[in-house]
């Protein structure tokens, strides 16, 4: 049988991840597409709440969410009532889980977490021969979710050796280098993570942060917020927020946890003073976590198959 895998697009990271999938389901007729197809086993890879608002069908949903909170929740139950979205449901984290149950959507006690390119695993930063101090992989958006603009002060600041991998504009500075998303392949990205000795990812939430993992995979440490999803996972320097607040985006309510540049900045200068030996022990913790991370999901996938045969 065919698999379908349903990406909306909703997030920029959601259709890389129904590319990855495709390849690691290499051997098997999949297609990537925005819609349903009859006689294919159809697997949604999409935020959770607006697929319920927009009545996206699929055999599988495997959702994720940075934490929106519709305005709704009766709506949303309704909905789902009179519409067979989903045979069985799947999400990324226990944070996530807990968000759609909160709102009446169901979903399966088993989380099956993103993988990453397996290629990952083939790079290692070495941490005397580092191009860049820091790296950032992540989109700018409307509420710059991810903190682009509190990192960028902070490089800008201290003049930190630091490479970009995000769609925002950037101040020119001769230590910043800046790569576009989509200019750039997953080798390309594995080389520069591991020519960096840490990524910087203070994202205000998360319901996964593949970029952390992504890192840890090559031993690249991740300086990242102590927040919903990072802290089910992550290893690394974490940054704790000082508050949290509901706040307004995406078309709807969603949580932000509040990171105080000062705390990123005393992170960053941990980081950036750590002595060789500390950094390879932490380095090995976050590269053995990565792997634990993609057996686990290699273990899982048979959930989102559901009996499809590979």
């Amino acid at each position: 049988m065919n698999i379908n895998i349903v990406c909306p697009q909703s997030f920029s990271s959601l259709f890389y991840l129904g590319t990855l999938m495709k390849q690691l389901l290499n051997g098997v007729r999949v297609t990537l597409s925005n819609k349903y197809i009859q006689n294919a086993h159809n697997i949604l890879i999409d935020e959770g709440v607006t697929s319920v608002v927009y009545k996206r069908k699929a055999d599988i949903w495997w959702t994720d969410t940075p934490a929106m909170i519709y305005r709704d929740k009766n709506e949303l139950v309704r909905i789902l009532k009179e519409n067979n979205l989903f045979r069985k449901h799947y999400t990324v984290s226990e944070f996530c889980k807990q968000i759609y149950r909160d709102q009446g959507i169901p979903v399966e006690d088993t989380i099956i977490p993103r993988p990453v390119n397996p290629i990952l695993f083939n790079y290692r930063t070495d941490y005397d021969n580092c191009r860049y101090d820091l790296c950032f992989i992540g989109a700018m958006d409307a509420i710059d979710r991810k903190n682009l603009r509190l990192v960028e002060s902070v490089v800008i600041k201290h003049s930190i050796n630091s490479v970009f991998i995000t769609n925002g504009f950037l101040v020119k500075r001769p230590f910043i280098t800046q790569h576009n998303f989509g200019s750039i392949t997953d080798e390309d990205k594995a080389r520069i993570l591991s020519s960096s000795r840490f990524l910087i990812f203070p994202s205000f939430i998360e319901g996964f942060g593949m970029p952390p993992l992504e890192a840890m995979s090559v031993g690249c440490v991740p300086i990242y917020s102590d927040v919903p999803a990072h802290n089910e996972f992550c290893i690394g320097i974490p940054v704790k927020p000082r508050d949290k607040y509901v706040t307004f985006g995406y078309g709807c309510r969603i949580i932000k946890y509040i990171i105080d540049a000062k705390d990123l900045e005393e992170a960053v200068k941990y980081a950036l003073g750590m002595k060789k030996e500390e950094y390879i022990d932490l380095q090995s913790k976050c590269i053995e976590r990565a792997k634990y991370m993609f057996n686990l999901f290699k273990s899982r996938l048979s959930y989102l198959l559901n009996g499809v045969r590979i």
